[in-house]
């Protein structure tokens, strides 16, 4: 066993050192060539010179485009002559001077065309109406007066009647109308939010509006029930008018009614016709 163990290690040995003798015989047989071919190549070498008739004689003109110079720099015998330019489409020469040498001829001014009317629009300035601010449980202070977080607002076209308005009625006997308008005023809008046309949401002392609450005009409603008289030129004039021909609101003749009214005792009671007659 241990004489196997030998000769496979002396096998092994001797193999590398075959190897190694190899790899350097290789090498110098490597080297051996790559002498001889630069020895070789040393001898061949030559160095290509260009043609001298490719280059112009001193003094001549160059091949090579240069730029002209320009300035006090530039060297007298080589000054450009300057090149006139080509006409332009559409211009016509004359001769003139001594030569009869043809020079460009202005072209002819454009025609100026009369200027065409401008379209003319309705001239007057149309006023983009402002969408309309909604409050909500507005307090009624009067028959076309609001208080709002505040501040006041008046509906616009029309007065507001004082709550301590005292009105009379056909007999001569006063009534508070003041205080039953805006009672009738508070019944129609009942904390109901409204839509007024301000141009702000918030402003400062008394604003005048335009507002609706579920799509009714306040203002117009107001003229149309008697319950508030209008400005000058307001629209809602006519609607005033009617109801007070027609003694509505502010102007009824008999704002309580008959039946508000005490019965005189003394006078006495008419029979009941329809009770039955005794024998």
């Amino acid at each position: 066993m241990n004489t196997f163990a030998t000769a496979s290690a002396n096998r092994a040995l001797f193999g590398g050192i075959g190897c190694v003798a190899l790899t350097a015989l290789l090498v110098a047989i490597g080297a051996g060539q790559i002498r001889s071919r630069e020895a070789a190549g040393g001898q061949d070498f030559t160095l290509e010179v260009p043609d001298a008739s490719l280059f112009p004689a001193e003094g001549g003109q160059d091949d090579i485009p240069m730029p002209a110079p320009s300035g006090e720099n530039a060297a007298p015998g080589n000054v450009t002559a300057p090149q006139t330019p080509a006409p332009e489409q559409g211009a016509v020469t004359t001769g003139s001077g001594a030569g009869g040498e043809a020079g460009p001829r202005p072209s002819p001014e454009p025609q100026v065309l009369p200027a065409q009317p401008t379209p003319r629009f309705n001239a007057e300035t149309v006023t983009v109406a402002e969408p309309p601010v909604s409050f909500a449980r507005p307090i009624v202070l009067a028959a076309g007066r609001f208080s709002i977080a505040g501040k006041v607002l008046e509906l616009e076209g029309i007065l507001p009647v004082p709550v301590t308005r005292q009105c009379q009625d056909s007999a001569g006997e006063g009534w508070p109308c003041g205080r039953m308008a805006r009672t009738a005023f508070a019944n129609l809008v009942r904390g109901r939010t409204i839509d007024c046309a301000v141009p702000a949401k918030q402003w400062s002392g008394t604003a005048t509006a335009r507002c609706t609450v579920a799509g009714k005009d306040l203002s117009q409603w107001l003229a149309e029930n008697g319950w508030a008289e209008t400005a000058p030129g307001s629209p809602f004039e006519e609607a005033a008018d009617a109801a007070r021909q027609a003694g509505l609101g502010l102007n009824s003749p008999n704002p309580r009614g008959n039946a508000s009214r005490p019965r005189d005792r003394s006078a006495p009671v008419p029979p009941d016709q329809t009770a039955p007659q005794q024998p």
